[in-house]
C-alpha cells in the first residue's frame, strides 16, 4: 500500500477523528464514521478499511469502531513504555475478571494521568475512564509499590474517579502504572485487590521481558 497516497491520508484523518472522541463514545459503522470525518460515503468506507487493516482502528463485537491495537504501541512508545503495548490486553482482562472493576494501563507524569488500554468492569462497578486526568504529582508508592490516587478534571477541586494502582516501570519523571477504578470516591483497596494489582504489575514486566 502506498503510504503517501490520498487513500492513506484519508485513513489517517479517520483515525485522528476517532482519537479526538471520548473513550465513552464509539462510532457505529463506516457510514457514521465517514460522516463524522466529513468524507463521502465511498471514500469513508475505503479509508476506514485501510485504517483497520493497518491496526489503527478495530471493530467491537457490535461492529462499532474503536482505537486499534497499533494505537497502544504508538502512544506508549511515545511516552517511553512501548514494551508493554503488546502484553497489556490479556493482563488487563485477567485483572478485570478477578476484580470486576475497570482495569487500565496508564502513564503518570507532567501533572497528568494518561489512560491507555483498558478493560471495562461489569455490573454495578462498570466505569469507563476518560482519556486523561489531572494528577498534580506522581503517585507516592508504599513499600509494595502500590498507591491509591484521586483523578480529577483540570481546574476541578472534586475528584472524578479514585483508583488503586501498582507501579510497573519508571522513566525519569514518568511512571507506567496498572490500576483499577474504585467503585466510589471513598472506597479503599482491599488486601485481595492489592494482591491482584501486584500480580498484574509482575505479569506486565515478565511478559514484556520475554519479547525482548
Amino acid at each position: 500500500m502506498d503510504k503517501h497516497g490520498n487513500s492513506y491520508d484519508k485513513a489517517l484523518d479517520v483515525f485522528e477523528k476517532l482519537l479526538d472522541e471520548p473513550l465513552q463514545k464509539v462510532l457505529s459503522g463506516p457510514l457514521p464514521l465517514a460522516r463524522a470525518v466529513g468524507l463521502a460515503t465511498t471514500s469513508g468506507y475505503r479509508a476506514a478499511a485501510i485504517a483497520e487493516s493497518e491496526g489503527l482502528l478495530s471493530r467491537s463485537t457490535e461492529g462499532d469502531y474503536l482505537r486499534g491495537p497499533s494505537t497502544r504501541t504508538i502512544g506508549l512508545s511515545a511516552l517511553g513504555f512501548g514494551e508493554f503495548a503488546l502484553v497489556a490486553e490479556p493482563v488487563l482482562i485477567q485483572l478485570r475478571q478477578a476484580t470486576r472493576l475497570t482495569a487500565f494501563l496508564a502513564v503518570a507524569g507532567n501533572s497528568q494521568c494518561m489512560i491507555g488500554p483498558h478493560s471495562r468492569g461489569r455490573g454495578l462497578t462498570f466505569a469507563v475512564p476518560q482519556a486523561q486526568y489531572y494528577l498534580p504529582s506522581l503517585p507516592v508508592l508504599d513499600d509494595e509499590r502500590l498507591a491509591e490516587i484521586s483523578l480529577s478534571n483540570r481546574h476541578e477541586a472534586v475528584a472524578a474517579q479514585r483508583a488503586a494502582i501498582a507501579a510497573v516501570s519508571e522513566r525519569e519523571d514518568r511512571q507506567c502504572i496498572v490500576g483499577v477504578l474504585l467503585p466510589g470516591l471513598h472506597e479503599a483497596a482491599t488486601d485481595d485487590l492489592r494482591a491482584h494489582l501486584r500480580k498484574a504489575s509482575d505479569l506486565l514486566r515478565t511478559q514484556s521481558e520475554k519479547l525482548t
